[in-house]
């Protein structure tokens, strides 16, 4: 039963067998079918299925076995991408090559085998509690209270970095005072949330219990790249007429495309550098993929730099699994790994 669900199978089936196994899944595991989908991007494309339930969306995701990591290039730099690294290793005193700068930032290249799941199509905010906005725990802070009335007049003052820059520009929906409860906009009203305290280790004994898991850095570099040999998912070079958030151009004819997009497994993923998404990785140690939490970008980073933490194979480290969480950049996605019963 599983060989049909890795991908060399899956992209075989006939139309009837594909819809019983998706069926199946949604039976198994406790979700909607909402149907089948192709999703296509950077010249892939994976026809699967769409679900619902459980508090969220979820995308089956067939298994493969795939080489993983970074080694060297194997398209090459264009000169616009290689200028603009060129100009970050002398703005941080690199004497090696950028290939060795590279290579200290990303996996190494290994092979993996990449089990069929049900994944997460978007992200969830770490220890965040949505409540009402006549919750006595907001009503009764004079200080959230006051600065909410302000966002309401378009007047609040404390921003994260990524909401100041679209405050910038006159675009800033969402509020988060003193890290403790955040307020956004939706449509005609506001949402509020509360943030609490949490850790990577009972973040996931608390997933584990609810019969979800984090995807491992292995798993999470395949749902973002598919086994791409290439320094981004689309190629060595950055694309500088893709869509982006925070460095779009004003005014812009046209994209290639648009990186927030989903990509060819259905998912949201790597599209914004501030978003730092928990992965698990070898011995239970927290992985940060996805993002570096802005620190490229706003130390002044353009595209290629500023991008290059959304590739698949570049990582971060976390010693301490004890260490609380950051609400307002740390992210995680939930899987569910697929054994047929």
């Amino acid at each position: 039963m599983k060989e049909k669900l890795m991908r060399e199978k899956w992209e075989r089936l006939q139309t009837e067998e594909r819809r019983a196994l998706l069926e199946q899944m949604a039976k198994q595991y406790g979700l909607e079918l909402l149907g089948e989908e192709t999703f296509r991007k950077w010249g892939r494309e994976t026809r699967t299925g769409c679900f619902t339930g459980r508090g969220g969306e979820f995308v089956f995701v067939p298994g493969d076995t795939v080489t993983l990591g970074w080694q060297e290039f194997a398209q090459g730099m264009d000169q616009a991408t290689r200028e603009e690294f060129q100009e970050e290793m002398e703005n941080i005193g690199w004497e090696g090559t950028l290939t060795e700068l590279l290579q200290e930032q990303m996996d190494p290249v290994h092979q993996a085998v990449i089990g069929p799941m049900l994944v997460e199509r978007t992200l969830q905010t770490v220890g965040c509690e949505e409540v009402s906005l006549d919750d006595p725990r907001l009503t009764g802070n004079e200080d959230w209270m006051a600065e909410f009335q302000k966002a309401q007049r378009g007047e609040c003052s404390q921003y994260t970095i990524a909401e100041f820059q679209k405050a910038q520009r006159g675009e800033c929906s969402q509020y988060t005072i003193s890290e403790k409860v955040r307020f956004t906009r939706t449509g005609d009203g506001w949402r509020a949330e509360l943030y609490h305290q949490d850790s990577f280790s009972r973040l996931r004994e608390a997933l584990a219990e609810t019969g979800f898991s984090l995807p491992t850095a292995d798993e999470w570099a395949y749902l973002c790249g598919g086994g791409c040999r290439t320094l981004y998912p689309w190629g060595d070079s950055f694309d500088y007429e893709m869509g982006l958030p925070y460095l779009e151009p004003e005014e812009r004819a046209a994209v290639s495309c648009d990186l927030r997009t989903p990509n060819f497994f259905g998912l949201t993923i790597a599209c914004d550098p501030y978003r730092d998404e928990l992965t698990v990785g070898e011995d239970g140690a927290l992985v940060i993929k996805g993002g570096d939490g802005g620190c490229n970008l706003c130390g002044g980073a353009d595209a290629a730099v500023g991008f290059l933490p959304c590739a698949p194979y570049f990582r971060q480290d976390r010693d301490d699994p004890e260490e609380e969480l950051d609400g307002e950049f740390d992210f995680y996605r939930r899987v569910i790994r697929v054994e047929l019963e």
